[in-house]
């Protein structure tokens, strides 16, 4: 079957169109044949080598979209015909290609009014915003949430999934991501390049770092005492944090059928949406185009690779 992957790491030069064994099937493992899948900055790190102990060919790729077309002897939830999307518990997780195998514990239905692509968008990215916002941080009625990276893929789930919790959210973006963030329903959109942006924040309960970088503890100073900080991009300064009287974590997510059920509730709902900026096809140079606008880091939502037509 077809794959995009590496056989090394390095530039996207490295990218190759591949021919690889179909997956073999666990005893609790679903075969799904992929419509879609999306591109997360993850992806771009491993192919440069950010994690080494992979065997190659490494198949980037986080987000399954797709039809049941296969089952392991002992899966009992999924039938084969049945619509799903998850992510993978292992990262990379080999979605780039045109069938992946996965326990069917990982693995819940597609949500009712949503296309492949549409569901493939929003894995990964909503469940690192809801777990983190809901388990983590536990957001609740009347907090002030601060989300760092608003617009891109991780923040404009996070803008939704605060306010789905009650919280007044402040949104930090680029100038080419306020109109979006304000749509998604901030309270408060803020151009990060306003040397003046931290001065128009009121005290936050809790910050929500999508972005990292050199700024990062500034932020601790706007955070109320025994709030917290997590961020999915860069580890806090731990001593910093404790001077501030704050909390502040580097977190991963951990997924589960639970987790991906709350999505699908949670998209039903009408509660969150996902943002699709562009949708690429399956191809090398669709998949290089998807990995060098993920690399600019100003990707407004998410980008889609499209495997298969919607049936």
């Amino acid at each position: 079957m077809k794959a995009v992957g590496i056989e090394q790491f390095g530039g996207r030069e490295q990218l190759r169109l591949l021919e690889i064994t179909e997956p073999e099937l666990g005893r609790r493992d679903v075969l799904v044949e992929m419509y879609a899948t999306s591109v997360n900055p993850i992806d771009f790190k491993i192919r440069e080598g950010k994690r080494q102990n992979l065997d190659f060919p490494v198949i980037p790729g986080s987000d399954i979209a797709g039809i049941v077309i296969g089952k392991g002897p002992e899966v009992t939830r999924f039938s084969v015909g049945d619509r799903v999307f998850a992510t993978p518990k292992q990262i990379p997780g080999a979605t780039y290609a045109e069938a992946v195998a996965i326990d069917e514990t990982l693995l819940t239905r597609l949500p009712l009014q949503a296309s492949f692509q549409e569901a493939a968008a929003t894995p990964l990215a909503a469940l690192t915003a809801w777990q983190n916002l809901n388990e983590r941080i536990r957001i609740k009625k009347g907090d002030h949430l601060l989300i760092v990276g608003g617009g891109g893929g991780v923040g404009t789930f996070a803008i939704q999934i605060g306010k789905h919790l009650g919280a007044t959210v402040t949104a930090i973006g680029g100038s080419d991501s306020q109109s979006l963030m304000k749509k998604l329903g901030a309270d408060h959109v803020l151009n990060y390049r306003k040397k003046s942006m931290l001065d128009r924040i009121d005290a936050a309960d809790a910050v929500f770092d999508c972005v990292g970088g050199e700024q990062q503890s500034q932020f601790f100073d706007i955070i109320k005492k025994d709030g917290c900080l997590v961020s999915i991009a860069r580890q806090p300064d731990k001593q910093a944090a404790e001077r501030a009287g704050i909390t502040a974590v580097f977190t991963s997510i951990s997924t589960s059928g639970r987790l991906m059920k709350e999505i699908r509730e949670l998209i039903e709902s009408n509660a969150i949406r996902p943002v699709i900026t562009k949708v690429y096809p399956f191809t090398l140079e669709g998949v290089k185009e998807a990995h060098e606008q993920i690399e600019s880091g100003h990707t407004k939502g998410k980008l889609v690779i499209k495997i298969k037509e919607q049936p």
